[in-house]
């Protein structure tokens, strides 16, 4: 397999590619919910951790990790500090003690019904102007990106341009 030179690659321009205008989407969002959600006294964060109790309660801290879209220490931190206002709570599992399971409470649904409209709203105010044919396609599109991040890179399978070096 002949690599390319540096010379034969195409320029990069960063917003050129569906990676940039992602990640630039995903930082103008956060810091959005960040504003949405401050009254609700719950951080951007915490708030995946309760949509996702809200869906699938009981999990265990690495799929909720997983489900959440976030790290497991920003997510044992989300989890320590809903547990502490009483959102949340850890229980063990009865079949595997040494699995701990999270669970939301009652006092977390309720925040999770008072946030959701706010958080419902700023979703439809980003997606103004798309018909729903359009958001279907955008979703099934980007589902295929994240599909494609999903699969398992092996380093002898990435061809990569040889540097010069000055």
């Amino acid at each position: 397999m002949a690599t390319k030179s540096a010379q034969d690659l195409p320029k990069y321009i960063p917003d050129a590619y569906p990676t940039t205008l992602i990640r630039a989407i995903y930082v103008r969002n956060y810091t959005s919910m960040k504003e949405i959600l401050r009254p609700f006294d719950i951080t951007p964060v915490q708030w995946r951790v309760l949509t996702n109790l809200q869906e699938f309660d009981g999990q265990n801290v690495n799929a909720l990790a997983e489900r959440s879209y976030t790290d497991r220490t920003n997510l044992s931190r989300a989890v320590a500090s809903l547990e502490q206002d009483g959102l949340v709570e850890r229980r063990r599992e009865e079949r595997d003690q040494r699995n701990v399971l999270v669970f939301i409470t009652e006092a977390g649904r309720q925040r999770f019904e008072a946030a959701r409209p706010a958080a419902l709203q700023d979703i439809d105010f980003v997606l103004e102007g798309l018909s729903k044919s359009e958001i279907d396609t955008l979703m099934e599109l980007l589902n295929k990106i994240k599909h494609n991040t999903y699969r398992t890179r092996r380093p002898s399978q990435v061809e990569l341009p040889e540097v010069a070096h000055a």
